[in-house]
Order: structure tokens, then sequence, then C-alpha cells
């Protein structure tokens, strides 16, 4: 019995050796206060702590075949915030997000609720002379990522997966991907799906540093797989009563985004445009909602040269918003969460009201502005970002951005309405004591414009400012 036991160890042995496991992932910490995300009187104040681990396990099984896979460990449990990257909530006690303490009342815990470790990426890659082949639950960007965005920094919230297959045909700097996504299946059988079919076109040449690029995505559902009503208003449309619209056929929508950057030595400029369109699958008032919408981005970046100690930067864009007056037409757009110009604007839920038009992607009725995360995002606005950073030494750095914001459309329809959102100013104190660690402290000033008021109904709109500290540690 010892020898069979020994050489089944050996076997096991054997093979373990012959199998290579490289291990990535990342570590983050973060706390957050904000001041007065109401604007108003009832400041609705948030103060919260984070905690999050993510381990990335890549097995080469053969030569140029590798299995990838992401383990989210402390991943938060609330129900609209399971599939991020936000990490655990500092005091999850026993019963946080249950009005039933099944677990035991927290007043009288003494241990902290064991979180839940999520998978959230498993895909297969096979490169060869021609490519790479990719299959299964992968993560998904292009250009700047204001519309899909993979969530691959430091603190990034959030990201984007694709159930995919996908073959990327390279030749010297250019690429063609031909992709098909399956978003959802209700069941085993057919005619109950929402599927992708992307194609992609990237040129990227080092030597110049130019890059370009074309995304073309087409999403389609089944008349049964329609979901959009499923939290009891259409996405919400502007000027439209919550339950007014109807389902009628299926969800049938194009993006297409294009990307292009260009890098000198003391200059470096990119540029992504997205524009949405289709039909919804919905009537109002016997007329089919369709969907026009979209934005664009671009940063530019001056670097610091030689010995110099200043850098400069700059974001600016503008993203379509939903207007009450048409209300067969949806033409509001929301670039993705992780694309971030600012740390409470369009960051932070606040105001009293959706004036950035983004309750399409805020489907949870018990959240709002003082007790939801970092869950908004840039929509319905023109935006400018000017940054300065400056080394204060190799460990240090001080960076300061001025943002301003202007509404595009009037969404609430109100008299005297002003599309002024106001100034913030944010300051960031950035310390990475050792590679692949940062600490950074940053603090925020909003002073809102009269565009908060809505117009005649005259809404507070008083200072807010907010504090965070954050660290992330990669490996």
């Amino acid at each position: 019995m010892k020898k069979i036991i020994f050489l089944s160890l050996a076997m096991l042995a054997t093979k373990a050796m012959a199998l290579s496991i490289d291990w990535t992932g990342g570590y983050r910490i973060e706390y957050t206060e904000i001041d007065r995300p109401s604007l108003a009187d009832s400041k609705e104040r948030k103060a919260y702590g984070l905690n999050f681990l993510y381990l990335q396990p890549k097995i080469l099984a053969s030569d140029g075949i590798t299995i990838n896979s992401r383990f989210d460990v402390f991943s938060n449990t609330h129900p609209a915030y399971k599939n991020s990257q936000l990490g655990t909530v500092f005091g999850s006690g026993l019963s946080s997000y249950s009005s039933a303490a099944a677990n035991g009342n927290n007043v009288n815990s003494e241990t902290s609720d064991s979180s839940i470790m999520r998978i959230s990426q498993l895909y297969l890659t096979v490169d060869n002379e021609f490519g790479n082949f990719v299959v299964g639950r992968a993560p998904f960007e292009f250009g700047l990522g204001m519309t899909h965005n993979a969530g691959k920094g430091a603190f990034d919230h959030w990201y984007d997966t694709q159930d995919l297959i996908s073959y990327r045909f390279l030749v010297d700097n250019i690429s063609f991907t031909p992709i098909w996504s399956r978003v959802a299946q209700k069941d085993f059988g057919q005619g109950v799906t929402i599927s992708d079919q992307m194609f992609m076109f990237e040129y990227d040449n080092k030597e110049i540093g130019a890059k370009a690029g074309i995304l073309h995505q087409t999403r389609r559902s089944s008349l049964e797989s329609n979901d959009g009503l499923t939290t009891g208003h259409a996405f919400p449309i502007a000027g439209v009563p919550a339950g007014s619209a109807t389902l009628s056929g299926a969800w049938a929508t194009q993006t297409i985004n294009l990307f292009f950057g260009r890098s000198w030595e003391a200059f470096q400029f990119r540029l992504e445009a997205s524009f949405l369109t289709g039909d919804s699958g919905f009537l109002v008032a016997g007329s089919q909602v369709k969907l026009n919408a979209y934005a664009v981005a671009a940063e530019m970046l001056w670097p610091a040269q030689a010995d110099a100690k200043w850098e400069y930067s700059a974001k600016f864009g503008v993203a379509s918003g939903d207007d009450p007056k048409t209300t067969n037409v949806i033409e509001g757009y929301q670039m993705d969460r992780n694309y971030d110009v600012a740390m409470l604007l369009f960051n932070h839920r606040m105001g009293q009201k959706d004036f950035l038009t983004t309750g399409m992607i805020h489907t949870d009725s018990t959240l709002n502005v003082g007790n939801s995360a970092d869950d908004e995002a840039i929509g319905n606005v023109f935006y400018l970002a000017p940054s300065a950073k400056y080394q204060w030494n190799e460990k240090v750095d001080v960076k300061s951005t001025l943002i301003y914001g202007q509404l595009m459309v009037n969404p609430t329809n109100s008299m005297d309405f002003s599309k002024d959102l106001g100034t913030e100013l944010d300051v960031e104190v950035i310390y990475k004591p050792r590679e692949r660690v940062t600490w950074s402290n940053e603090i925020g000033i909003f002073m809102p414009g009269k565009a908060w008021q809505d117009g005649s109904n005259n809404l507070d709109n008083k200072l807010n400012f907010g504090l965070a500290t954050k660290a992330a540690i990669t490996f």
C-alpha cells in the first residue's frame, strides 16, 4: 500500500513540475469621506472604507496555450455591486445587507462576516504565427476605455468582461479581430439570448507613436430576452412616467467607436468618439423608442522633459444627454464608470435630481447620493479638466486638477434653467515608496453651479468636499 501511495505522489509531482503556473494580482485598501453629496442642508454625508484583493493565475498548459483566470477575494456583496471590484466595506457585519439577522445580531458579534470569493474571468488563449485565439469569459477594452474598460488601473472599481470567441489576425502593425459574444442566455433553449457581434480593426506603430482603431458592435436580443423593463421603467426615458413603456420587440443597437492616438517626445494626444444607434424594442404612446446618442473624449499630455519637474495634461470631452422633449428617442450616453476626470464630479452621485441623465445605470432603488459608492458616470455634459503634476522628489508627486462642467440639455424642462454645473479643484499627493506600491491622498472641493438649483425650483447648491486615502500593491 505504501508503495502505491509513493508511486501516485511521484506521478503527481512529475505532472506538477511539467505544468507552469504564473501568479499575478493586486491588493488595495482605501478610505473615502464625502461631506455633502446632496448639495443641500441635509448633507447625507458618506464615509466608508474598502478592502480588496484579486489573484490572476495563468496556467501555461503547452507552447502557446494559456488558461487565464481571475479570483476576486473580499468582493462586495451588495446586490448592486457584486459584479464589480469595489471590495468589501470595512465593517461588513453579520447582517450588513439583510433586515433579518440570520447570522446573529451585529451589536453582540465578536467576528466580521466572511467574504465571498468570486471568479470573474476564465478564458483560453492560443497563440500562433498568424495571431491569437481567445475563448471564454475575458476582459474587454478599447481605446481610451470610455465605452469598454477592463479596469486594469490600480484603483479602478469596475471592469468589462465578455463571454466571447475571438481571433486576432496580426500582420505587422495592423490587426483585425472578429468577436462573437453571448451577453446573456435565459436557459438552454434557443431564442432566449442576447448576443454581440463585434469587429475590431487596430493600427499600432510603436516606432512613430501612432495608434488608430475602429470598433463596430452590434447587440441583438430576442423578444423574450429583452429585459429593459425589469427595473420597473424603461431605462428611464426622460419625460416619460415610470411604467408607461411597453415591450413590443427585440433590442437591436449598433455602437461604433473610433480611436486615434499620436505621441511625440514633447506632446501626446489621444481621442475616442462613440456613436450609439438602434431600436429599444419598446413603445411609448404607440411610438417605437429608438436610441441615438454619442460621446467624445480626448486627452493631451506634455511630459516632463529632461530634468524638469513639471508635467501638464488635460482631459476634455462631451457626452449627449436624454432630452425630455423627445419621448420616443433616448439620446443619453453614459461613459464607462472607470473613466474618471474628477474625484467628485461624474464619480459620486450628487444633487437632488438626475441632471446627468445616468439613471439607466442606477437600477437599485435602495441606493441614493448618501449611501452609494462611486458609481456615477459621465453623461449629458461638456467637461474640461486641465492638470499639472510636480515631482517633489523621486518618491513623491503632487498633482492638481481643475474641472469645469456644463450640461448639454435641460433634463427637467424647468423654467429659468442654467446649464452651469460648476467647478471642482482636486489636489492629490502620490507617494511611491518602492516599486509596484502606490499611496494616494486626495482632497476635492466642488463649487456647484446653478444647474443644480433646477431653475425656478430653486434647489440647494451648497459647496461639497471630499477626502480619500488609498494604497495599492501590484505583484
